[in-house]
């Protein structure tokens, strides 16, 4: 990926609005620079650059330039402005630096890992729909192809009274940089030949078939430039990448099937020979027949009718813990009180590979564009979890009778480590499997299977506590004996399985039929 140049400018005057109360204390006082400079012909210099990597990952470059007008009105410029809060939010800044013509530069960036990162980093720079909004960058790969797709809207032009409110107030109000705030105000001009805007985009190679809405091409580097002033505009460019390495790979695969295919002809007639000329009761389907039969008999042995019950197997969501859907009864809805607009989709799609152990805890905050906060926000997740009312009662009395306990839960293991901590589970249960630690989500067997090789029970022998229909039907196929578990008449569904209501009917015997 290449790296802008000194002349690959990049900035706003509202630096990191987004971020918060601390966040618009350096971005109010930027913009006072801005007032005071822009009213005595001062001109200052903004642009905002983007490298897209192959991956779909990218940095954002963002810069100032004041001219030597502009650093002598304000000497501050000279040794930065309250960069301390824009490093705190992820950003690398660089500067100020000297420029030859008197000026000074400030530069700052910022990685995203993933293309929907993106609009939020460029919301980072002046706030959400302020200059930059409906931002897309999407990238498809096909055999033999790599598209990518890059629109956004710009208002070089935004209204002035978005950058004034009471916090704006609260910085002027001071006598900062030696003025009152009437004279910063009083000095207030015309802006139009003060400030200037670029817009930078680079794709990742520049052999890729390169267009984009502006004339200012360069490889696979497009620029737009505006000054303030400027009609809104939408930006759009795209690039088509062909591999080489595609076509030849075909070619060989298509050499690999045919040798395949020929291999196979060779082995069905090698079959076919030695069948016709193995007398009939010692072909390879009468054995198999007659070790089959053996297989049922020992099993019918090993397996008598009455069951020995030696372990209990319960799904955490829903027998421990409450919502029974954790991604959409209380993730999701965790996740939306942070970000409202966050795609519901995205959300799903990330927990999944997530449960399966294919994505590590901060990998998943980080790709949902939470990963500052991915701290405080896991833990008011997990706290949000409510116990099924009886539980520790319930378990005390079952470890009484010797019976161990075991919880199976479709959870990544640093969520599941947490939660049985949190509700004071590790003595009272024995085995905590979780689909992160095994690669497989329930319904499917490998979660049950690993609970039994680790507990070293045949699953006969388990009986299954669980409130998802769905789940319950997967562990009778394997042999387990299974319950559905209502821990209120509200969640009762229509189930061929045994129904419990509550842990009292497990203690006393009963049960119920639905």
């Amino acid at each position: 990926m290449r790296r802008s140049g000194t002349d690959a400018h990049a900035g706003s005057v509202r630096w990191l609005s987004a971020n918060g109360p601390v966040m618009r204390r350096s971005s109010l006082l930027l913009l006072a620079v801005a007032v005071v400079v822009t009213a005595v012909g001062c001109r200052m210099e903004a642009a905002v650059r983007v490298e897209v990597d192959p991956d779909g990952a990218g940095l954002v470059t963002v810069a100032v330039i004041a001219d030597a007008a502009a650093v002598t009105l304000v000497p501050e410029l000279r040794e930065g402005l309250l960069v301390d809060e824009i490093r705190d939010a992820g950003w690398v800044v660089e500067g100020p630096t000297a420029r030859g013509d008197g000026g000074v530069e400030v530069r700052a960036l910022k990685r995203f890992e993933s293309a929907s990162q993106l609009p939020l980093i460029l919301d980072e720079l002046v706030g959400p729909g302020v200059i930059f909004s409906d931002v897309e960058l999407t990238q498809d790969r096909s055999f033999g192809q790599t598209d990518y797709a890059f629109t956004m809207s710009v208002n070089p032009t935004p209204p002035l009274e978005v950058f004034s409110d009471e916090a704006l107030a609260g910085v002027l109000d001071g006598n900062y940089f030696g003025r009152s705030t009437e004279e910063l105000l009083a000095a207030t001009g015309p802006v139009e030949d003060s400030l200037s805007l670029s817009f930078a985009l680079a794709m990742p190679d520049e052999d890729a078939e390169f267009t984009a809405s502006t004339d200012d091409l360069d490889g696979a580097t497009a620029t737009w430039s505006f000054a303030y002033g400027d009609e809104p505009t939408v930006l759009t460019a795209a690039a088509s990448l062909e591999h080489s390495g595609p076509p030849m790979w075909m070619n060989i695969a298509r050499a690999a099937a045919a040798a395949f295919v020929l291999v196979l002809v060779v082995i069905a007639l090698v079959w076919i020979v030695k069948l016709v000329r193995t007398p009939k009761g010692r072909r390879r389907r009468a054995t198999r027949r007659r070790k089959q039969r053996v297989a049922a008999r020992e099993a019918e042995v090993s397996h008598p009718r009455r069951r020995l019950l030696r372990l209990l197997v319960v799904d955490a969501h829903g027998v421990i813990v409450r919502p029974t859907d954790p991604l959409e009864g209380l993730l999701l809805p965790v996740i939306q009180s942070e970000m409202p607009h966050i795609d519901p989709d995205l959300v799903r799609d990330r927990h999944r590979k997530l449960v399966l152990g294919r994505l590590a805890a901060d990998e998943f905050w980080s790709d949902l564009g939470l990963g500052p906060i991915a701290s405080q926000i896991e833990t008011r997740y997990l706290s949000s979890y409510r116990l099924v009312p009886g539980l520790h009662d319930f378990l005390d009395r079952v470890s009484a009778r010797s019976l161990p306990v075991a919880a199976v839960a479709n959870q990544p293991r640093e969520w599941g480590l947490r939660l049985r901590r949190m509700a004071h589970l590790e003595d009272s249960v024995s085995c905590w499997l979780v689909s992160g630690e095994v690669g497989a989500a329930l319904p499917e067997p490998p979660l049950f299977e690993a609970t039994r090789r680790m507990m070293s029970v045949d699953l006969y022998d388990c009986l299954y506590l669980s409130s998802v229909p769905e789940y319950l039907d997967a562990a009778a196929e394997m042999g387990m004996a299974t319950a559905y578990f209502a821990a209120s008449p509200n969640d009762l569904q229509e189930t061929e399985h045994t129904v419990v209501r509550g842990f009292d009917d497990i203690l006393r015997g009963r049960s119920a039929t639905s």
